[in-house]
C-alpha cells in the first residue's frame, strides 16, 4: 500500500500539485536563516539545532510540519521540517537552517523573498513507517531495489515523510531515477538515509559529492555500509 502511494506521490509532485488542495496553505514573504552561533542550542520543540539538517522556524505551523520553501529570486526549492518558533522580526515569515538556506542560494543575501507551501500528501492516508522494512531500499517510484555500482550518501533523518519528500525533490531536480531511501534500524530506533545508487564510477560520485556539499548537503559522502537484501 505504501509503495503504491509513493508512485502516486511522485506523479503528484511532477504535476506541480503539491499543497494545492483546499486544505493547504501557501504563504509568501521574506526568509532569513540562523546565525552560526546558534549551533547546538535547544530549539522550541526541545531538539538541538543542527545547521547541517533541513529544519526551520515558523511562528504558527505545528512542529514537524513539512514545507516546500522556494526562493522566488532563483526558483530553487528545499524541503524543511518545522522544529522551532520564529522569526521574531515581523517582516520575515520563516527562519531556515544554514543547510536549507544554502540549498536555495540565499547565503550571500541573508534575506530573500520566498513562497512556502505545506506538504500534506502523506497526511491524507493512514500511513506509518511500520509499513517499511528494516534494511529496505525504496526508490521514488515505489520499487524495492538493491544498491548498484557506486552509491552516494546524501542526507539522513529520523522522519520518514521528510526523507521521501526530499528524495523525490532531488530525483526531479537531478533528473535521476536512482535516488532512493535506505531504511536503517529497527522501528523503535530508525533512520532514513537518502542515497543515490547506480553511479558508474567513483570519479562521478566524487563530482556529485562536491555538488551536493556546495548545495547544502554538508555530509554527502561515498556510502560504504552493507545493506541486507530483506527479500532474501
Amino acid at each position: 500500500m505504501l509503495k503504491m502511494l509513493l508512485v502516486g506521490f511522485v506523479l503528484f509532485f511532477l504535476s506541480d500539485a503539491i499543497a494545492q488542495t483546499s486544505d493547504s496553505l501557501e504563504e509568501n514573504g521574506r526568509a532569513s536563516f540562523y546565525h552560526d552561533n546558534l549551533q547546538g542550542l535547544e530549539t522550541s520543540n526541545g531538539e538541538i539545532y543542527n545547521m547541517d539538517d533541513f529544519t526551520a522556524a515558523h511562528r504558527t505551523f505545528p512542529f514537524n510540519t513539512l514545507l516546500l520553501v522556494t526562493n522566488k529570486s532563483n526558483q530553487k526549492s528545499v524541503v524543511v521540517r518545522i522544529n522551532d518558533r520564529g522569526p521574531f522580526v515581523k517582516s520575515r515569515i520563516i527562519d531556515l537552517s544554514r543547510s536549507a538556506a544554502k540549498k536555495i542560494g540565499m547565503i550571500p543575501f541573508g534575506v530573500v523573498p520566498v513562497q512556502i507551501e505545506i506538504l500534506n500528501f502523506f497526511d491524507r492516508f493512514p500511513l506509518s513507517d511500520s509499513l517499511l522494512n528494516q534494511n529496505e531500499v525504496v526508490d521514488c517510484f515505489s520499487k524495492s531495489i538493491n544498491l548498484q555500482k557506486v552509491t552516494l550518501f546524501i542526507w539522513k533523518t529520523d522522519f520518514w515523510k521528510h526523507a521521501f519528500y526530499m528524495a523525490s525533490s532531488l530525483a526531479l531536480q537531478y533528473k535521476n531515477d536512482y535516488v532512493c531511501v535506505y531504511v536503517s534500524g529497527p522501528l523503535t530506533n530508525r533512520t532514513y538515509q537518502v542515497l543515490i545508487t547506480n553511479i558508474d564510477s567513483k570519479g562521478k560520485a566524487l563530482n556529485l559529492i562536491r555538488a551536493f556539499r556546495k548545495s547544502g548537503f554538508s555530509n554527502a559522502a561515498l556510502f560504504n555500509n552493507p545493506v541486507v537484501d530483506f527479500r532474501q
